[in-house]
């Protein structure tokens, strides 16, 4: 087996890519768990845990990356209420989206749409 930096890098891409996927599967379905991510990666969440931060990765920043991508992308479609695409991210509540919205893009979602998406 090759060993280096450049096997390093393709483990951790690697790692985080399927992790960043089964979040994204997740996220479709519902909810989201790190103990079935873990399963499905044939793991615990304690060595999920140990891997992700070997690399420099934590699976909450891995869920909060997936979760900003996808809000953009719903956010392009302006009939899609915000209520429904916090639920589509896994998010309890609108204001739990809206601050976490907020903390990615410095603006709230309904502002966003407004000024950026007109």
């Amino acid at each position: 087996m090759v060993s280096g930096p450049l096997s390093q890098d393709v483990a951790r891409v690697s790692l985080g890519n399927r992790v960043s996927s089964l979040i994204s599967i997740q996220l479709a379905r519902g909810k989201v768990g790190v103990e079935v991510v873990a399963s499905q990666l044939h793991m615990s969440r304690y060595t999920l845990h140990k891997k992700l931060k070997r690399e420099g990765l934590t699976f909450a920043r891995i869920l909060e990356d997936v979760r900003r991508k996808q809000a953009l992308t719903y956010m392009q479609d302006k009939t899609k209420p915000l209520v429904e695409i916090a639920e589509q991210l896994g998010f309890s509540e609108l204001s739990a989206f809206s601050r976490a919205f907020k903390r990615w893009m410095g603006t709230s979602p309904a502002e966003y749409r407004s000024i950026r998406l007109s």
